[in-house]
C-alpha cells in the first residue's frame, strides 16, 4: 500500500466517523425528544429523513476503505486536505459542531434571548403583515395590523363585532368568533399566536373575557415588580429565527416570580396604553408555578379554525 493510497484510506475513515455521529446526534436527539429545542416540527420531519442515508453511506465509506484496491480507493479528482493543519481546520468544521452538541446542555431558549431580539407582543406572522399591506416587521411592538373596531352604518342592520378587515383576516375573525363562544380562553400552545392576534384584533370586543394561559416569566426594565410578560418562543424554521412572543401580565402575586420561571394564569382580558400603545394585557387573579412543558416552543398553524374546532369538538345531542 503507497502513501497516497493510504492517505485516502484515511480521509474516507474520517470522513465515514464524521458522517456516522452527525446521524447517531439526529437519533439521540429524536429519543431524547430534544429536536423541540432547536426544530420546528416541519423541519424535524426533515431532519428525521437523514440519518439512515448517512449511515449507509458511511458504511459504503469504511467498506471502500478497506476493501477497495490499494491503488485505486479514489479515481476522482478533487485533491484531499494537504498537511496536518489544513485536515484539522476542514474536519474541525464539521467535528466542532458535534462535540458542542454532545458537550453543551440541550436547554430551550429563555429570557436572556428574548432580552437580546426583542419581545414582540403582536402577532407577528410576516405572512399575515405583508398581505394587509403591513411595512412592519417581527419585534414591532404597536397595534395589530388588522385591527379595528367595528362601527356601525347608518343603516347597515345589526353590526358584526367580528368583521374581518380584508381577506387577510378572515381567520382571525373565525377563530374569534368561536373564542368569544367560549366561558374561558385558554390559550392552547396549538394555535398560541393565532389566539392572541384574534383576541388582540377585537380588543374591545373581548374585554373582561375570562383567559388562562402558559408561559415562561420575561421582565425589563421599564416593568414594574407586579408586571411582566408571560411569553413563548415562536419559531417558523429553527431557533436561529425564533421570535419572543408574549402577552403583559399585570397582578399582586407578579413580584414573586423571577424571569425564566414558568407560571399558569388565570385572569381577565384587558388592555393597557405604553408609551402611547395600547396593548393587551391579562389582569391575572391567579399566577401558579408550573413545570417546563416538554415542548416550551410555539409554531405558526396553518389553520388556526380547524385546530380551534379539534381542540373544542362540538357537543354530542
Amino acid at each position: 500500500m503507497n502513501h497516497s493510497s493510504a492517505a485516502t484510506r484515511f480521509h474516507y475513515v474520517v470522513r465515514a466517523l464524521l458522517l456516522a455521529a452527525l446521524a447517531i446526534y439526529v437519533m439521540h436527539l429524536n429519543e431524547s425528544n430534544l429536536l423541540e429545542y432547536y426544530l420546528a416540527p416541519q423541519m424535524q420531519t426533515l431532519l428525521l429523513l437523514c440519518p439512515v442515508p448517512l449511515l449507509f453511506i458511511a458504511f459504503g465509506m469504511v467498506y471502500h476503505a478497506i476493501m477497495g484496491d490499494s491503488g485505486d480507493v479514489c479515481d476522482c479528482e478533487h485533491p484531499h486536505p494537504q498537511g496536518v493543519v489544513r485536515n484539522i481546520a476542514v474536519y474541525g468544521l464539521f467535528a466542532l459542531p458535534l462535540l458542542f452538541g454532545l458537550l453543551v446542555p440541550d436547554q430551550p431558549l429563555a429570557s436572556s434571548m428574548a432580552a437580546k431580539k426583542g419581545m414582540v407582543y403582536t402577532y407577528p406572522n410576516p405572512d399575515v403583515r405583508i398581505g394587509s399591506g403591513s411595512e412592519d416587521v417581527p419585534g414591532d411592538t404597536g397595534p395589530a395590523d388588522g385591527a379595528r373596531e367595528p362601527t356601525p352604518g347608518n343603516n347597515s342592520g345589526p353590526v358584526d363585532p367580528f368583521a374581518p378587515k380584508d381577506k387577510y383576516s378572515v381567520e382571525f375573525a373565525e377563530l374569534a368568533k368561536r373564542l368569544y363562544a367560549i366561558p374561558t380562553i385558554t390559550v392552547w400552545p396549538e394555535i398560541f399566536s393565532e389566539t392572541v392576534g384574534a383576541i388582540e384584533m377585537y380588543k374591545p370586543v373581548f374585554a373582561g373575557k375570562p383567559i388562562s394561559v402558559q408561559g415562561f416569566v420575561f421582565r425589563d426594565d421599564t416593568m414594574d415588580k407586579n408586571m411582566f410578560a408571560v411569553s413563548r418562543f415562536l419559531l417558523m424554521c429553527c431557533t436561529a429565527d425564533a421570535v419572543p412572543f408574549g402577552i403583559l401580565v399585570s397582578g399582586e402575586q407578579a413580584s414573586r416570580f423571577e424571569n425564566d420561571a414558568w407560571v399558569s394564569i388565570e385572569g381577565t382580558v384587558q388592555t393597557v396604553e405604553i408609551a402611547g400603545k395600547e396593548r393587551l394585557l391579562i389582569q391575572a387573579f391567579s399566577i401558579e408555578a408550573i413545570e417546563e412543558p416538554a415542548s416550551p416552543y410555539i409554531f405558526t398553524n396553518p389553520d388556526s379554525v380547524a385546530a380551534f374546532d379539534e381542540l373544542y369538538p362540538p357537543a354530542q345531542p
